[in-house]
């Protein structure tokens, strides 16, 4: 095989495992955050085989995820123009979420938000642009209502 060749292979290869890799994991999670309770804007982020961690529970794949975010905002799919930090819309009769802060460490992407009394860190392992695993750390919310 000639030099320019395998010189054009190897850079096709190189600049399809860039596009693989797609966006930062602050990206994602802007996006992810400025959905607005679109769930198909939020579930193009996520690996088919990732994993959502929240409440003591690991819920696997897209189609489990997919219905835990269903059941959180309503099955909403309405496009939302949310910024990427600051105060996320609300929807009809539901409290505004605001955005503290954004960033990244490695393949990882943090938010920290609050919602009235309950504040929350999410964290999303990223792998070639995608998230494979979230995990949700949330404290303060409503006081538990009493079983019996």
């Amino acid at each position: 095989m000639p030099r320019f060749a395998v010189a054009a292979v190897t850079l096709t290869f190189i600049a399809g495992a860039a596009q693989a890799a797609g966006s930062s994991p602050a990206e994602i999670v802007q996006r992810h955050v400025a959905s607005g309770g679109n769930i198909d804007a939020i579930m193009a982020d996520y690996a088919n085989d990732a994993v959502v961690l929240q409440n003591g529970r690991a819920i696997q794949g897209k189609p489990a995820i997919r219905r835990l975010f269903e059941a959180m905002f309503g099955g909403g799919r309405a496009a939302s123009s949310a910024p990427a930090q600051g105060n996320v819309p609300r929807a009809a009769g539901r409290p505004k979420m605001s955005v503290d802060k954004v960033w990244q460490e490695g393949n990882v992407g943090f938010v920290n938000w609050h919602l009235g009394p309950m504040h929350a860190t999410e964290e999303f392992v990223t792998k070639d642009g995608k998230i494979a695993v979230q995990a949700i750390f949330m404290a303060g919310g409503p006081p538990a209502q009493p079983q019996g």
